[in-house]
């Protein structure tokens, strides 16, 4: 788990709510988040943890009472979708609970999406369901259902931020020294293809985000991601070149 990302996440009005309620014990049993997609793993082991608990199981974010449909990039179809429920209606293998997460859930088609009410409303008793989306444009019959929290970035990483363009601009962003995470520099090119829209240039912005999208799958290192970016859009190296050699 990222700690720079945990810690975005962590500092959200939306994180100390969860946190909160988990306290308490008023951990709602169907949950659902809108947060950027480059956080979103991370923040689905941390809620996980809140669930699941903090044991020695968790393997590279993933726990045997964890349960998914569809992936960060893919939302569930109908199939994934019932697997997932008679998933959780299995008793806990580790846990004394079970957590079912559905990805992209603002993106799920009508069926899938109508497949879910009954588990949604009355979950099983040992289970929880969090629902998560990059955009608050959940079916009114899936949000009526769930408690919806915001995992906001602060503002000075949501607005948008102007590329490098000088030598030294690119060396800072590229200075090693700071560390940063795969998902902050996600986070910082994101920014630029947001700078990128609002001057009209959407096919830089699409680039970006295509690039990001790629990046993401690949898991790829810190320097790596630094010196594929140094190369598509300082030194201009044909994106077939870049892209090729991702695939």
């Amino acid at each position: 788990m990222n700690a720079e990302t945990s810690a975005l996440i962590e500092a959200s009005g939306g994180w100390r709510e969860l946190s909160a309620a988990a306290e308490g014990g008023r951990l709602p049993q169907s949950a659902g988040v809108v947060i950027p997609r480059v956080m979103q793993e991370t923040f689905a082991e941390m809620y996980g943890r809140l669930v699941l608990g903090d044991d020695n199981l968790w393997r590279e974010g993933r726990h045997p009472d964890m349960i998914s449909a569809g992936d960060v990039a893919t939302p569930p179809n109908i199939d994934d979708c019932r697997r997932l429920q008679g998933e959780l209606a299995l008793h806990p293998l580790s846990a004394r609970r079970r957590l079912a997460v559905v990805w992209m859930a603002a993106r799920l088609s009508a069926e899938a999406s109508n497949s879910l009410l009954k588990i949604t409303e009355e979950p099983p008793a040992h289970g929880n369901i969090l629902f998560i989306s990059e955009e608050d444009n959940f079916i009114p019959t899936i949000k009526s259902r769930i408690w919806l929290v915001h995992v906001e970035l602060p503002e000075e990483m949501s607005k948008a931020q102007p590329m490098p363009r000088s030598n030294e601009e690119w060396a800072r962003w590229m200075d090693v020294g700071k560390k940063p995470s795969p998902e902050i520099l996600y986070l910082e090119m994101q920014a630029w293809a947001r700078d990128f829209a609002q001057k009209n240039d959407y096919k830089k912005a699409a680039e970006i985000d295509f690039l990001v999208r790629i990046m993401e799958q690949r898991r790829l290192s810190v320097p790596l991601i630094e010196d594929l970016v140094f190369a598509l859009f300082k030194e201009e190296v044909p994106n077939e070149q870049i892209f090729g050699g991702l695939w």
